[in-house]
């Protein structure tokens, strides 16, 4: 009888233990799945609330292999911010909200790895290659871009490095395809006083600006080239 008792005893605690180890095995897959900063797929979810900054940095890094660099703020400081999206996208408004006027944004291939900030000045990052101008013509085939001529001194264009021959293919997200559209578009933003993203070729590398809306300070012209010059 004794026996049975203590194997009905033994039964019960091994039961618990199981119940007991279950309860904290799902208890740390919550906590693991809650986590402020997630990464899954091509989406970024930010669902920080009173998250220290510090936290935050640390978290895109560990979460989405994100590095942040210049990010200047309080060791206290905190913020309470809800976003998500496609990553780069969603950087880009979690930038906004952090009052980070000038950054950069450095590539992996085609995954973001580090974000560098600037308080003021040059902003410019290179983007993975992608062609506005997708056509399933042959490469003898050109397409209308506009081409740098010249800086004016003391722009924007200046300011940011700009150069001659720098073949500008998108403006605000509007592909551009000859001088005077670009004119046009740029006339349109200065009325909203906005910040806006210009995009242009380099040397075959994409490189893509944050300017602020109205006069670039470059001469232009509209030209023919071949599209592979432009992808």
């Amino acid at each position: 009888m004794k026996h049975i008792i203590n194997k009905q005893s033994l039964i019960f605690t091994e039961t618990i233990l199981f119940i007991f180890v279950f309860f904290m095995a799902f208890e740390s897959s919550a906590n693991t799945n809650s986590s402020p900063i997630l990464c899954e797929d091509n989406t970024l979810i930010c669902n920080a609330v009173d998250l220290p900054i510090s936290d935050l940095e640390h978290l895109l890094h560990q979460e989405c292999g994100i590095r942040i660099i210049g990010l200047k703020a309080q060791d206290d400081q905190r913020i309470t911010y809800k976003v998500s999206g496609p990553i780069l996208e969603t950087m880009k408004r979690l930038l906004r909200y952090l009052n980070a006027e000038s950054y950069v944004f450095e590539f992996n291939g085609d995954k973001l790895a580090q974000v560098l900030i600037y308080s003021r000045g040059k902003t410019q990052y290179i983007q993975p290659a992608y062609n506005s101008y997708h056509s399933q013509n042959t490469a003898g085939n050109k397409v209308n871009v506009v081409k740098v001529l010249e800086i004016v001194p003391g722009s924007q264009a200046e300011v940011h490095g700009f150069q001659k021959d720098d073949i500008i293919v998108e403006y605000d997200a509007v592909p551009i395809k000859s001088a005077s559209q670009l004119v046009s578009e740029v006339k349109k933003k200065k009325e909203n006083k906005q910040r806006v993203e210009l995009v242009l070729v380099r040397n075959g590398s994409r490189q893509s600006y944050i300017l602020d809306s109205g006069l670039i300070g470059v001469r232009i012209q509209t030209v023919r080239v071949s599209p592979d010059e432009i992808r």
